[in-house]
């Protein structure tokens, strides 16, 4: 569904090939239709304004309406710390578009969240899969990437993290067509989403700095 990636003064335009419906827990999140575009918007570190306000100056500034783009908001170096990976398993395709911080980072541990809040940054992901799910199903599937990130983090730095304070998830699907009722662990789009997160977190993670590496060494 991706159809075009552009990079434009701090800002990473994805523009997609049909309107998709979007599950988001990003400032201008909730359930949408009619989306267009996936933003990633790049703030300062000492970024300390309200976020809509954010959001709506950048949809003027990019010419873009508010109501066709999900928007993502991160302090993290952008393009550089962002990844886009494609994988079809099956007739499953998911897209996945990542961009990643680390200087914010929380791991839970016996029942409680252990924070490091230093910085700005967060890892922001968007799942575009290109089957037409229903609500249900796109919560299925939101809460496998929510896992999957923790789960992947957790492997990657030997349990130092588990997320940043300010992580935001997006999963897309096309508007139309007979939508899925499901997209559990039990499922082939379920599947085929972890499987995408994984290898693209692990990508954008391979790709960060040899500062990540330091930082997070001293949470093991």
């Amino acid at each position: 569904m991706i159809s075009n990636v552009k990079h434009l003064s701090g800002n990473i335009i994805i523009m997609l090939s049909q309107k998709a419906t979007a599950l988001a827990s990003t400032v201008d999140g909730g359930l949408r239709s009619g989306i267009k575009y996936i933003i990633h918007h790049q703030v300062p570190k000492n970024f300390n304004e309200e976020p809509t306000r954010e959001i709506e100056k950048t949809h003027r500034e990019l010419a873009i309406r508010g109501e066709e783009a999900i928007t993502f908001l991160t302090a993290t170096e952008l393009p550089r710390n962002h990844a886009i990976h494609r994988e079809t398993t099956n007739d499953v395709e998911v897209e996945v578009s990542i961009t990643l911080g680390l200087t914010n980072s929380y791991r839970i541990s016996k029942g409680h969240i252990e924070s490091r809040e230093i910085g700005e940054s967060t890892i922001n992901m968007a799942i575009i899969v290109n089957k037409p799910l229903t609500i249900q199903a796109m919560i299925d599937a939101i809460t496998l990437a929510a896992q999957t990130k923790a789960l992947t983090l957790a492997e990657l730095t030997g349990n130092g993290m588990h997320g940043t304070t300010t992580d935001a998830i997006a999963i897309l699907t096309p508007t139309n067509g007979d939508k899925e009722p499901y997209a559990g662990p039990a499922t082939a789009i379920g599947k085929a989403v972890v499987h995408a997160i994984h290898n693209t977190l692990i990508k954008a993670y391979e790709a960060y700095t040899g500062r990540a590496h330091e930082g997070l060494n001293k949470r093991t």
